[in-house]
């Protein structure tokens, strides 16, 4: 049995919780291939919470300085805030060791290339866990997409991503508002989820777009809205943005992202059309994908009367199914198995027998992913002007 030696960086929510879990999950199903996640340490700044982290999880140690830690691990994983993510996984790198990132991969773009550049260099393996991406409504998309029910033979799309939440109501109070942790703000938080999924379902690149910023000022009832291009808003992180991403096959897709949307919790509804059909998933109802049949991939139409919406349950698991389901028809994993689909083929690049049929996001994809959202940054500070991803 193959041990992989994981250093866990962070005790947060995903240090604390999510990939611990989807860890310790990815486990049962590497086992019998013939590798496993040893859960080695965990590293942070509040000992107390890291011995509870510990027991919970059976880390073999805990410890409150990461650096003395990088050497002895096979795998670094790095959940700490987004103003630390860069010196943790250069550490990584440089001691060349696997680097699994949270995004966004940095605070800021120049950040963000230096760290896939020293992965490029080290040569070794890194992830991101852009989680979505094992959602499985949306591997169901875009097993639709590439094969041939949605784009027809021009390649034609249009669509729309919301990513809309309310806990911004509060106040500003919240570290992810804070302007250290970058500029971007919720384009950096929710944005890059949204640029990083429609990208993987349609296999193309945003290279310019056009975009609205905006900050929010105060708290409940008394919040007020500030431009992005506005001096008052020089120096805060995003709160709000729209933005039409153009694709390198010239087609666009609307983006927009809140986080004082008012009764939304994590509303992530995306829409995608071309000639031959439509898709629609939205995350607060993932256990369906609309799928919308209009042409089919050799090109007859479908009748009429046989159009319409469809429904598809996606919670079928097994060969029929679709890829990460593993619980009983009806019923549907949810948001912290995306995470267990990630290090289940991280794994399996680790073992050598990497699934062709899906490859995780390296540092490399989510630094483009970042060129987008700073391209939305930039576009906003000069009210909407058309700019190219840099």
């Amino acid at each position: 049995m193959r041990q992989i030696k994981v250093l866990m960086i962070g005790q947060g929510f995903m240090g604390g919780i999510a990939h611990p879990r989807a860890i310790l999950e990815a486990n049962l199903q590497l086992r019998p291939k013939g590798i496993e996640f040893v859960m080695d340490c965990v590293a942070g700044t509040n000992a107390e919470k890291l011995a509870v982290t510990q027991r919970a999880y059976g880390y073999g140690r805990t410890s409150t300085h990461w650096q003395k830690e990088v050497g002895k691990a096979d795998l670094v994983v790095v959940t700490a805030p987004n103003k630390e993510h860069a010196g943790m996984a250069l550490a990584g790198l440089k001691a060349g060791k696997a680097v699994v990132c949270e995004k966004p991969l940095s605070s800021s773009l120049e950040t963000a290339r230096e760290m896939a550049a020293s992965a490029k260099k080290a040569g070794v393996p890194t992830m991101v866990t852009f989680c979505y991406q094992g959602a499985p409504a949306a591997l169901e998309a875009r097993r639709l997409i590439q094969g041939g029910a949605i784009l027809g033979k021009s390649g034609y799309f249009e669509g729309t991503s919301e990513f809309l939440q309310d806990w911004g109501r509060g106040g500003r109070s919240n570290f992810r508002f804070h302007a250290e942790q970058g500029l971007g703000g919720v384009i950096e938080d929710l944005g890059a989820h949204q640029v990083d999924l429609v990208q993987f379902l349609l296999g193309k690149k945003v290279v310019e777009l056009s975009a609205q910023t905006r900050v929010y000022d105060g708290d409940g009832e008394d919040l007020k809205m500030v431009r992005g291009s506005d001096r008052k808003a020089r120096g805060k992180a995003v709160d709000a943005f729209e933005a039409v991403g153009y694709f390198d096959n010239g087609c666009a897709v609307t983006f927009r992202s809140n986080r004082t949307s008012t009764g939304h919790k994590a509303f992530f509804e995306n829409s995608l059309h071309g000639n031959r059909g439509g898709v629609c998933w939205e995350l607060e109802d993932q256990g369906y994908l609309k799928f919308y049949s209009h042409t089919r991939p050799d090109g007859s139409k479908v009748p009429d009367r046989e159009r319409g919406w469809t429904h598809i349950h996606v919670s079928d698991p097994g060969g029929g199914g679709h890829m990460n389901t593993d619980t009983v028809p009806g019923l549907i994993n949810g948001y912290l198995q995306y995470f267990r689909w990630q290090y289940l083929h991280l794994g399996l690049q680790l073992l050598g027998q990497p699934d062709k049929a899906y490859t995780v996001p390296t540092f490399a994809d989510a630094c483009q992913v970042q060129a987008v959202s700073d391209a939305i940054y930039r576009s906003g500070l000069k009210d909407g002007e058309l700019t190219k991803v840099r």
